[in-house]
């Protein structure tokens, strides 16, 4: 027998899931990642960072500010956009609120939807604690993708969210297998921190409905916060079920309903899941990019008038029509936790003003009459081949029909930020600075950009972290 033989003999396959999957976040090397995954991780971070400043200025965000604030914490890792430091498990919740506040950081479709860049909230905040590297801080998030990714794409009957968990359920698992490896903690206890955060970290998807609370942008920050704090409690000897996933009373079955737990755990193949997220243009829910496009498209084309519009019809995959956030509070929305999240308001105000971005979700737009007499002659409907590819590409289509009867169309079967319709380096650079000039300036946001950019080459972050920390008072 060969010594490649007979070691392959003496490392038995994982005996639990868990194990497997702390097998895949541990075994993620930076040496080993294709340069086109480290692209894809740096443009992630410099777009979840983006999102971050401009999000700085939503009420949850203040609010969480000073509840941290209140709370204090060993100054353990930067709060973007303040002076004060605090605990890694505290500043996770803060910038994971910061950066989801807007709604418009990247996102995923598997069995599940994700906006696995919450996990960099975890990252940056246990990275900072840990001295990490720049390579170190791209590796994790590489890991915390994969390990989100394959739950979206594995776990759940139908799926989490028709069971009515909320998909950031699965960023516990992810935000703990990255904190763990951060913190340097070797694959058993690695195991142990997932455990702990599957038994700890399962969300209602009760939170997105109706008239939606602000904590909807807490959400995955909570989900992060609680995977840190699995790692911690792991790396303080604690442990969790060894069958949190297979178990009789485990989360496969008291939660997600049926999984495939082979496929979850099976070894890494050479490719990387990262390589699937999409990145969003416009500040809208997931599905409604495509659908946002084909708004826009119609705005170039025809430049119609709101009273010319007789009626707006918007064709969406039948899945988008059955979540649980479709419900009739979406229709005439006055928040603008409900207006992106709202495909009508999404259609009319991104005819009207041909953008979709911050200046659409004022209280003074939502509020504009004119505006809102275009919602009410919105409609939706689903569409075969929508719901046919729904996992391809979330395509969508908007029919308008004038005053004179005659009907224009426009189809965007492949929204603009998937992977195979990337964003180009443009445009990720105008919507960084669209968030991140009015929060920081253009000269700051330049500076933290290049970091970024420079990112694989830092031996630490904190220079990053600086950067996205607030000026001290008297700074000039």
């Amino acid at each position: 027998m060969t010594s490649a033989a007979a070691s392959a003999v003496a490392e038995p396959a994982p005996s639990h899931v868990r194990d497997g999957l702390a097998a895949i976040a541990t075994e993620i090397r930076f040496e080993d990642l294709p340069h086109k995954v480290v692209a894809k991780a740096k443009m992630l971070i410099l777009d979840t960072v983006g999102c971050a400043l401009g999000g700085l200025s939503g009420a949850p965000t203040r609010a969480v500010h000073a509840m941290v604030e209140a709370l204090g914490g060993r100054p353990e890792a930067t709060i973007i956009g303040a002076q004060a430091r605090t605990s890694c498990a505290l500043a996770t919740f803060a910038n994971g609120t910061a950066l989801r506040y807007l709604d418009v950081n990247d996102y995923y479709f598997g069995r599940d939807p994700a906006h696995a860049s919450g996990n960099l909230a975890a990252i940056l905040a246990v990275g900072e604690k840990s001295g990490a590297s720049g390579r170190d801080i791209i590796a994790a998030l590489v890991a915390a993708y994969e390990v989100q990714f394959r739950l979206c794409d594995h776990a759940g009957t139908p799926s989490l969210w028709d069971r009515g968990w909320h998909h950031a359920t699965n960023m516990s698992y992810a935000s703990a297998a990255a904190a763990a490896r951060l913190m340097g903690l070797d694959a058993a206890r690695t195991a142990e921190a997932l455990a702990i955060a599957g038994t700890h970290g399962n969300i209602l998807t009760e939170s997105m409905r109706g008239r939606m609370a602000t904590i909807k942008a807490t959400i995955e920050a909570v989900a992060a916060k609680g995977g840190v704090e699995a790692a911690l409690m792991a790396a303080h000897g604690l442990t969790g079920p060894e069958t949190i996933f297979e178990g009789a009373y485990g989360w496969d079955r008291a939660v997600a309903g049926g999984s495939d737990l082979p496929a979850l755990a099976a070894p890494l193949d050479g490719t990387f899941r990262i390589m699937q997220a999409r990145i969003k243009p416009f500040e809208a829910f997931s599905p409604a990019q495509g659908l946002v496009q084909a708004a826009l498209d119609l705005r170039a084309r025809l430049s119609p008038q709101p009273e010319d519009i007789v009626a707006i019809e918007g064709r969406f995959p039948q899945q988008i029509l059955d979540w649980p956030t479709s419900d009739g509070q979406k229709a005439a929305p006055t928040t603008k936790e409900l207006a992106d999240h709202s495909p009508y308001y999404l259609m009319a105000v991104a005819l009207m003003d041909g953008a979709c971005g911050p200046a659409q979700f004022t209280p003074e737009r939502l509020a504009d009459p004119v505006l809102r007499t275009l919602l009410a002659k919105a409609t939706l409907v689903a569409d075969a081949a929508f719901t046919r590819d729904y996992h391809l590409g979330t395509g969508a289509a908007v029919t308008v029909t004038l005053r004179d009867g005659s009907k224009a169309e426009a189809v965007c079967p492949l929204p603009p930020g998937h992977p195979d319709n990337p964003l180009d380096d443009a445009a990720m650079a105008r919507k960084f600075n669209e968030h991140a000039d009015p929060a920081v300036g253009a000269e700051r946001a330049r500076a933290i950009r290049d970091a970024i950019a420079g990112l694989d080459r830092a031996r630490d972050i904190r220079h990053l972290m600086g950067l996205l920390a607030a000026p001290a008072a008297n700074a000039g």
